[in-house]
């Protein structure tokens, strides 16, 4: 052979079509030599197994290495290429009869062979002897590239065990560096393989939400990868949804002598985004929601529902309501147990509630974006803007709590009243003048947007309900005639009828001056005062409130009694009951045996005819012992009688 090789000749030595060889060459890159009977392939640049083919057909010229075509199998048409090109380098390296470091110094500057190094890229010295010594022990197997999906992805020389150390090491929020997780592995791993590189790319090559997740959280990792319910925000109306969240503000403040980053709870129209109630905290807890809640309800109505999050503070039993066990008494007078649900502040109101999936800040985009707003034309106005984070935070930020490298502490903090008022300021400008271009907005301002879309039939609550829906429900037993709620002791008349039973006691939130009576199922009764009959500096006054109350208590009770069902005479004391069961004649008269004895009731002289009492004549020759005073029965008070008849 002259070093070319026809296309038919490949063909019959692979057992393919002519066409199926044109078009590998086209995808591979072959080098060929067009002549007028077509194109000759150059047997030399010829892949390692088509060279081994056309030697097995006779072929004189020394063949390569056996090959190993186990990787070639399941490898992409690209893979393959891949294992080609680099086998084609070796072979080029070997007839040039340069060292290697001249042969890839050549080879790197289009020199030697500008198509190959196109296709193939810039290959380092120590490649090129990995490669070469890859090729001499597994033949075109060890050349197919180890780092792609399909050949099992990086890091498939590494054991389940340097696997898994690595990913312990490197998938944490602490964020350590690859190197960081490699030494760890080194330490803990002694006899490991593993190289650098390898490590590198075999963290590199896990799937970024996995490494999003450990590293960076469940919120940058639900942001980022998880995903979201697009809001139709049209067929909303006013009032249909309103949101609500706790947020820390990007400044300080002074309260009562100290610096604190203020926080506020806000109430949000889902339709306008408008600021329906807000309340500022030192801390954000359920009564920071009751106040928002509150402040919405008496100036725009009710809503119909309640969008949270899954925070602690919004599932609040005061909030939701919780079930508790009661105490009452059957029909049949037996003691059981029934459950209670003590009502919670919007079930009384009437506002459903919903809650959002957790570490999901899209399902509230537009409260999270009306933060972003009092940020920037707030806390960055306040004069104490410290920054929502460190790329925010203003370098002098340290001298708020501490003078240092001789630049004295800053005093100029503002004071929590007027800060609280400033904000509630810019939370009326962002309503009333901020214009927003967002979904339904239409460049008008929330205020406008809110009216706009405002139902005719909105609820509203009256003060009542609302009175008694800002209260905390709980159990408790009544006990001479007053209510033990920590240290204090409620009072009312009607609690009598309730002595040693329990009530559902509603206690106000802002005051702990009264309390309100419920029965079982919650209906209202009436309103206990704290510490009514405690003694304090003025006994005179205190005995006469308790001798009030005693005497109530009588009339109460007096007021109970039916009167209507009397008993019968004959059966009034267990005298007349005993007297007249073992007597059987008139009801026994308890006034005549009390009264003196009269000659008749005397015991009769002997042979006395016709004794008898009550009529029953009298046994022959029996004594009889007739009870003179039931009352003081002494032996003397009996008289035996041994006739047999009455004179």
């Amino acid at each position: 052979m002259n070093g070319m090789i026809k296309t038919a000749v490949i063909a019959a030595a692979l057992g393919k079509s002519r066409k199926s060889i044109l078009e590998r060459a086209e995808r591979e890159g072959w080098p060929f030599v067009r002549k007028s009977g077509g194109m000759e392939w150059m047997e030399a640049r010829l892949p390692w197994d088509v060279r081994l083919a056309l030697a097995d057909r006779g072929d004189n010229k020394p063949s390569p290495p056996a090959l190993k075509l186990n990787s070639l199998i399941p490898a992409t048409d690209s893979e393959r290429q891949t294992s080609y090109l680099r086998a084609n380098l070796i072979s080029e390296w070997e007839r040039s009869g340069l060292r290697k470091d001249e042969f890839i110094t050549l080879y790197n500057s289009g020199a030697l062979n500008p198509h190959l190094l196109k296709l193939l890229g810039k290959v380092s010295l120590r490649t090129f002897y990995r490669w070469e010594e890859h090729l001499k022990k597994t033949g075109l197997d060890g050349l197919v590239p180890r780092y792609s999906a399909s050949s099992g992805g990086a890091g498939e020389s590494l054991s389940d065990s340097d696997k898994a150390l690595l990913q312990r090491f490197w998938l944490r929020d602490s964020r350590p560096t690859i190197a960081h997780a490699y030494k760890l592995l080194l330490e803990n791993y002694p006899g490991t393989n593993c190289t650098y590189q390898t490590a590198l790319r075999y963290l590199r090559s896990l799937p970024q939400a996995l490494a999003d997740y450990h590293r960076l959280g469940r919120t940058a990792f639900t942001n980022k990868h998880q995903p979201y319910m697009d809001q139709n925000i049209w067929q909303y109306k006013s009032l249909d949804v309103v949101v609500s969240d706790h947020h820390c503000l990007d400044c300080i403040v002074m309260h009562q002598g100290k610096l604190i980053r203020p926080w506020i709870t806000t109430m949000q129209d889902y339709r306008s985004g408008k600021i329906l109630g807000w309340c500022p905290s030192v801390s954000p807890s359920s009564l920071s929601i009751i106040v928002a809640y509150y402040m919405m309800v008496i100036q725009y109505g009710i809503p119909r529902k309640m969008l949270f999050d899954n925070g602690k503070d919004y599932r609040s039993e005061i909030l939701n309501g919780k079930i508790k066990n009661a105490k009452v008494c059957t029909p049949e007078k037996l003691d059981a147990e029934q459950e209670i649900y003590i009502q919670g502040l919007f079930y009384m109101i009437g506002s459903e509630v919903s809650f959002t999936l957790p570490y999901n800040a899209k399902s509230k985009g537009r409260q999270e974006r009306f933060f972003g707003i009092l940020k920037e034309y707030y806390s960055k106005d306040i004069g104490s803007f410290i920054g929502g984070d460190t790329r925010e935070r203003s370098e002098d930020t340290e001298l708020y709590f501490r003078s240092i490298n001789g630049m004295a502490k800053r005093n100029d903090v503002p004071l929590w009243e007027p800060a609280i008022n400033a904000l509630g300021a810019v939370i009326t400008y962002i309503n009333d003048k901020l214009t927003s271009d967002g979904k339904g907005m239409n460049g008008k301002t929330r205020s406008q947007v809110f009216d706009e879309n405002l139902p005719a039939d909105v609820r509203h609550a009256d003060r009542e309900a609302l009175q008694l829906a800002l209260t905390k429900g709980d159990l408790r037993i009544v006990r001479n005639n007053v209510i033990k709620i920590g240290a204090n002791l409620y009072y009312h008349p009607d609690l009598i009828e309730f002595s040693g039973q329990q009530v559902m006691v509603r206690t106000m939130l802002l005051t702990d001056a009264e309390v309100q009576i419920c029965d079982l199922s919650g209906r209202y009764l009436f309103t206990a005062t704290a510490n009514y009959l405690f003694e304090g500096d003025d006994l005179a006054a205190a005995t006469k409130r308790l001798r009030g109350a005693q005497k109530r208590n009588l009339q109460r009770l007096a007021e109970m009694g039916t009167g209507e069902v009397q008993a019968a005479p004959e059966y009034d004391t267990m005298v007349q009951v005993a007297s007249n069961k073992y007597r059987q004649g008139k009801p026994f008269d308890l006034n005549k045996y009390l009264s003196p004895p009269e000659e008749d009731a005397l015991p009769l002289a002997a042979g006395a005819e016709d004794l008898s009492i009550n009529n029953e004549p009298l046994a022959q020759n029996k004594p009889i012992r007739i009870l003179k005073n039931p009352l003081d029965a002494n032996w003397e008070d009996y008289y035996e009688l041994t006739d047999q008849r009455k004179t």
